[in-house]
């Protein structure tokens, strides 16, 4: 079992509620551990899975209302140091630095 941080942006316009609790409870239908998942934060939450990070992004990309064009996610799988990421990432270079032995790379572009 794996604990993912994932951490999200959702770029606020006419429909951005309805985003952002879309993408919170496909981040919850993702965690599978005996504990709850962590969500304190507005925008982090921790979870297990046994999944890879590729798979997390996409479940929680095609399981919400996530624009791929308008908003972003970073999900970092802490256990093996691999992430995936949906939509625009501005420096995919500096995120790809703090990750060296990624082999996973970007789920889903903008």
């Amino acid at each position: 079992m794996a604990t993912f941080a994932i951490s999200f942006r959702i770029k606020y316009d006419g429909d951005y509620s309805d985003r952002w609790s879309s993408t919170v409870d496909a981040i919850k239908r993702q965690h599978t551990g005996a504990m709850m998942a962590w969500e304190e934060m507005t925008s982090f939450v921790l979870i297990t899975s046994n999944r890879t990070a590729t798979d997390v992004a996409n479940s929680i990309y095609y399981g919400s209302k996530l624009s791929a064009a308008k908003d972003t996610l970073l999900v970092i799988n802490t256990s093996n140091n691999t992430y995936a990421t949906v939509g625009e990432i501005a420096y995919p270079s500096t995120l790809d630095a703090f990750f060296p032995f990624n082999a996973l790379g970007r789920a889903i572009g903008a």
